[in-house]
């Protein structure tokens, strides 16, 4: 098969959609030397951060750089001059149609929670991803729960939709606890125990509740844990340093900004906790990040994260401040708890590979030949 592959957010400091990208390609390489790959993408920062480089994959970087104008125009040329057998959209496909589809589908939220979004931002999000789930004849998910969502809501038929759950990359292993700490001190200059979250600041990811869960902890137990908010600024960042002061955190929280990946594993490994208290997800890549280093997991009893957690977790309801404050004080507290989730998150964690999700796609692939 010719398959072409529509990325978008690699290479863009995008967080999950990006590691999705990045990793399922670099996986489907390992795998597969039979099919060829064509890999469309917006910018050439793109094929530098996939990194693929081999026979059976090259990258065409759509023009103009305008990118409304190259995925709606340059895009569909392209794609009957090069005769794929179907096209892949890894995170919205393109508004014309030229060739059979398969579409990735990350979450809902936007048709859920539209008020996380920009109104324009929402619109145009959500007028994609319903063309695209018209028209694709394979809806890949990211986990049960996504897919079991598309199809009550939109009444995808389930012979449609399959399943591929998000991975873990292998350069997310413990690292020994002096050389994490030691890393963390020197880079980020934070010593002493702290709890981890890792994430876009933005509404649906409920940093407000988490700030205000994570104050009311601070002021029941005296605890001395810090939190450390890793991500992305967004236009949500100035209220979150009002609130911060606002809650007197201001010695307690300490916010990096966006953090490459070889000093994350030291930041998973020397924190006492990870926390991803979140409204809404498609998947939460950082939770099975946190695990495979060793690092107990707090997340919520939204959407899919149970199915993802399972048993190696604490699960707290995300709308409710006193639940994450005790959930929290629950695993400052015990350090057999802490133990227990840590052995849990290992096994747990070596459940979703990227090779793993790069089989259901080839699996899906495969059906399109039999259609």
């Amino acid at each position: 098969m010719r398959i072409g592959v529509l990325v978008l957010m690699a290479g863009r400091v995008a967080g999950g959609p990006e590691t999705y990208e990045v990793e399922l390609l670099r996986a489907l390489a390992r795998l597969d030397r039979r099919n060829e790959y064509i890999i469309y993408c917006t910018g050439a920062e793109a094929p530098a951060a996939i990194g693929v480089r081999q026979d059976n994959v090259r990258y065409h970087v759509l023009q103009p750089a305008l990118r409304a104008v190259s995925i709606a125009a340059t895009l569909p040329a392209r794609l009957l001059r090069d005769g794929v057998d179907f096209l892949h959209s890894t995170f919205t496909p393109p508004p014309v149609s030229v060739s059979r589809e398969v579409l990735t589908l990350h979450c809902l939220s936007s048709f859920v929670h539209p008020e996380f979004y920009r109104r324009s931002i929402a619109w145009r999000l959500n007028t994609l991803l319903r063309l695209g789930m018209r028209r694709a004849e394979r809806v890949l998910c990211v986990s049960q729960t996504t897919a079991d969502d598309v199809h009550e809501r939109f009444g995808i038929p389930r012979a449609r939709l399959a399943v591929a759950y998000n991975g873990v990359s292998p350069r997310f292993q413990p690292v020994p606890a002096a050389e994490a700490q030691r890393r963390v001190r020197e880079e980020l200059k934070l010593d002493g125990p702290y709890a981890l979250f890792v994430g876009k600041l933005e509404p649906r990811k409920n940093v407000v509740r988490l700030l205000e869960g994570f104050a009311q902890f601070r002021k029941d137990t005296g605890s001395e844990t810090r939190l450390m908010l890793a991500g992305n600024r967004t236009g949500m960042t100035p209220a979150i340093e009002q609130l911060i002061a606002r809650l007197d955190l201001g010695d307690a929280v300490v916010q990096p900004g966006y953090v490459p990946g070889e000093l994350l594993t030291s930041m998973y490994s020397a924190a006492r906790m990870f926390l991803l208290p979140s409204i809404w997800e498609g998947f939460g890549i950082p939770i099975v990040e946190a695990m495979a280093c060793g690092t107990p997991v707090l997340t919520s009893s939204a959407t899919c994260l149970p199915e993802v957690a399972g048993d190696a977790a604490v699960i707290v309801d995300p709308h409710s401040v006193p639940s994450i404050a005790e959930g929290i004080a629950t695993l400052d507290a015990s350090a057999d708890l802490r133990a227990t989730l840590r052995e849990r998150g290992f096994t747990r964690a070596r459940m979703f590979t990227w090779d793993n999700s790069a089989k259901a796609t080839l699996d899906a692939y495969h059906g399109m030949t039999r259609h």
